[in-house]
């Protein structure tokens, strides 16, 4: 046996790992977090029947009414089958439905009756046994259990007891894997480790390297007064940023946020306003939908809090909706929005004149953009959604040339002030305008339509690609440099705590891979980051690729953290150029922990740095891996097990490494830190990973070199191999 091998087999036998356990759903009464969110006639504490224990569920079958059990977010491939005990009433053969929702999204839904022997019967209790695999739940997530009446006649009474997910019992194998240092090779980007609005302590203490000013209130920031506007996520108020009043420009909110950016070490991205208004006329606080003006609205910012509400909440100050049979000052449209509001009671308009003066401003604070200033600017924020969070000032849906037209308006004022920054856009939201505009989604299908359609049915993303290069060749201007994107996955997991643990750590792959179907609403494969640079390949060579908005959980979510290390090392591998995570996390959190496995893994500002280079799982689901080859010839190898059980490791390297391996750890228990090392024989090594872990593993590739430059440079890279 290879020596690696048994190594392997040794740290395989000695850690014993076990396999998944069974989730029990019901037994006397629902266990382990699932909730009653039934609306069929039932009773959880039926006690004159019962398969098992004291107690069994009664259900009256009628109407397409069902039991409705909501638990935690399961993977489909940790169980093998759902079993539970039937018996109905009367003669039995109750018509009924098994459905499996994700947040009333449906996964599966077949016939009860098949999978229970003998059918259901109404002298005896019968078992059901539903293979998940058979029923297309293999690969699926869920949270949502029904049991649903297959119609409207009402039935007999039918009960139901003993519930259980059975988990496979076969103890988990060893997950093989492999890396190959001088395979793949694409440097990663130090801008990758970016975050929204970390204050310059947490820069300083974790290392982030890019800090973004961005969001929906800096679509209508005015730098020269420093009021912003909360528009539709708090009753659209304007807001001064500072009190008392600084002598503004100076001191402002914005001038604050890059001066300590930039003081600490990290790049900032400013959003630049495109809309064309901002907040004003003044730094008093006003509120767009006033109840007075435009009539009684569906909320107000002091009936949101139960009563009494706070002092300081302005009953005035509506939301925006409305009931057009309460509502009749003509204000209110058909469609529930208050419309024909005057913008001017809480905006001004401006031209990209704006903007660029604020660039200007900036500059004579910290420099230009190549002397130590700001490199990265911002097209605005999601201007697709403009007529949803801004419908006070811009009602109407955005659609491809009003987004090209301002967006490159401003970028182009920009350049004059400041030529050497690097500029963001379009700044989607997610999903629908990578495909098309906001007067397509408004028409009702997020993905295409007429707007499309008049630009050559062309996605919006690759054809706002294409009036950038065609720009650029018309007059030798690059208005664009980063196409810019915000991406949330969008089942409950993008902020959501543990219960989504299961999906978060498959949904990632929405970021990349092409087999693997989003289980939201998307329905589709996202594989997002493919998709871009296929689209920058066709429309527009040279464009880097900017996620600056996305969230893979809590900050305080184990699972949430696990994800967020993995999406790192995702973006490494696939070459994104710059992301900054919504938002900063919270000190001393998880998720702050997975930004450390990177920038700081030692506690002593160690970072992993350097190429990406290929690695490979056996076992992708359930345990990750990535491979970085540092400047000095270190190799890191980092290893995410996603199971639910510690997971046996055997790594083989395509060349002679040094050991022992060193490793870093952080698991949900326990905090980022040393984890001992491993022996390394050969090229290959074996470890064995605890559940819901990241590991860093720190090797060096030994090289036999010749001088390709013929001198002592001190550097492997103008190096190469030699046969001995």
């Amino acid at each position: 046996m290879p020596r690696f091998l048994a190594l392997a087999a040794a740290a395989a036998l000695a850690a014993a790992p076990l396999a998944a356990q069974d989730l029990l759903v019901y037994d006397d009464d629902l266990q382990n977090g699932f909730q009653d969110w039934s609306w069929a006639a039932h009773n959880l504490d039926y006690t004159l029947q019962h398969h098992g224990g004291t107690a069994s569920i009664q259900m009256v079958p009628a109407n397409w009414e069902a039991l409705y059990f909501h638990g935690p977010v399961l993977a489909g491939s940790d169980y093998l089958e759902l079993r539970f005990w039937v018996k109905g009433q009367a003669s039995g053969g109750q018509q009924l439905r098994i459905v499996f929702w994700l947040d009333q999204a449906e996964q599966a839904n077949v016939e009860l009756e098949p999978w229970v022997t003998g059918g259901i019967s109404g002298t005896q209790w019968r078992q059901a046994v539903v293979p998940l695999a058979a029923i297309g739940l293999g690969s699926a997530s869920f949270n949502e259990l029904l049991f649903q009446a297959d119609g409207v006649a009402p039935q007999p009474e039918v009960l139901f007891d003993d519930i259980v997910f059975t988990a496979d019992p076969t103890p988990p194998g060893v997950v093989a894997v492999a890396v190959d240092p001088d395979a793949g090779r694409r440097p990663i980007s130090a801008f990758v480790y970016g975050v929204n609005f970390a204050s310059a302590a947490q820069i300083a203490d974790v290392g982030y390297t890019v800090n973004r000013w961005g969001g929906n209130r800096t679509t209508r920031y005015n730098w020269q007064l420093d009021v912003d506007n909360s528009a539709f996520d708090w009753f659209y108020q304007n807001y001064t940023k500072t009190t008392p009043e600084p002598p503004l420009p100076e001191g402002s909110e914005m001038d604050r946020f890059v001066t300590e950016t930039r003081s600490a070490g990290a790049e900032a991205v400013l959003t630049l306003p495109a809309l064309g208004r901002v907040a004003g006329p003044d730094r008093q606080r006003r509120w767009s939908f006033s109840q007075l003006l435009y009539g009684p609205q569906l909320e107000d910012e002091c009936s949101y809090f139960p009563p009494p509400p706070p002092g300081w909440c302005q009953e005035d100050a509506g939301n925006g909706l409305c009931d057009p049979a309460i509502n009749t000052t003509g204000f209110c449209s058909p469609g529930g929005r208050i419309v024909g509001n005057d913008p001017d009671e809480t905006s001004v308009a401006v031209a990209p004149s704006f903007s660029a003066d604020q660039l200007s401003f900036v500059v004579s604070r910290v420099g230009s953009s190549v002397s130590g200033g700001v490199r990265f600017v911002a097209l605005d924020n999601e201007p697709m959604l403009w007529n949803s969070t801004h419908a006070d000032v811009h009602p109407e849906p955005a659609t491809y040339d009003e987004v090209w037209q301002r967006g490159a308006a401003v970028a182009s004022a920009a350049k004059q002030r400041d030529a050497g920054v690097k500029v963001l856009g379009p700044d989607t939201w997610g999903w629908c305008d990578l495909w098309t505009s906001a007067a397509d989604a408004l028409d009702g299908d997020c993905t295409n339509g007429p707007d499309r359609q008049a630009h050559g049915g062309v996605p919006f993303v690759e054809w706002y690609l294409g009036e950038v290069c065609d720009h650029l060749a018309s007059t030798g201007e690059r208005l664009v440099d980063y196409v810019d994107v915000h991406y949330y996955p969008q089942s409950g997991e993008a902020f959501g705590g543990e219960s989504y643990a299961a999906l978060r750590l498959q949904s990632i792959r929405e970021l990349w891979d092409p087999q693997y179907v989003s289980q939201s609403w998307i329905g589709a494969a996202p594989r997002l980051v493919p998709r871009l640079r296929e689209w920058i390949a066709a429309a527009c060579p040279g464009t880097g690729i900017a996620i600056t908005e996305y969230s893979w959980g809590a900050d305080d979510a184990p699972s949430g953290a696990l994800a967020q290390a993995e999406i790192l090392a995702i973006f490494g591998r696939e070459g994104v150029d710059l992301a900054t995570r919504w938002v900063v996390p919270e000190t001393g959190t998880k998720t702050e922990e997975a930004f450390r496995l990177y920038l700081d893994y030692d506690g002593a500002g160690a970072r992993v740095v350097g190429e990406s280079v290929t690695a490979t799982s056996s076992e992708h689901d359930a345990v990750g891996a990535y491979a970085v080859r540092g400047p000095g010839d270190e190799l890191f190898v980092l290893l995410f097990n996603k199971d639910t059980v510690a997971r046996e490791v055997a790594a083989t390297i395509a060349a002679a490494v040094s050991g022992p391996a060193q490793l870093w750890r952080f698991t949900a228990a326990t905090p980022l830190g040393a984890a001992g090392s491993i022996a390394v024989a050969g090229n290959a090594f074996a470890a064995t990973l605890p559940a819901r872990s990241a590991t860093l593993a720190r090797l060096r590739v030994v090289s036999n070199l010749v001088f390709r430059d013929g001198v002592e440079s001190g550097s492997t890279r103008a190096w190469s191999a030699a046969s001995p």
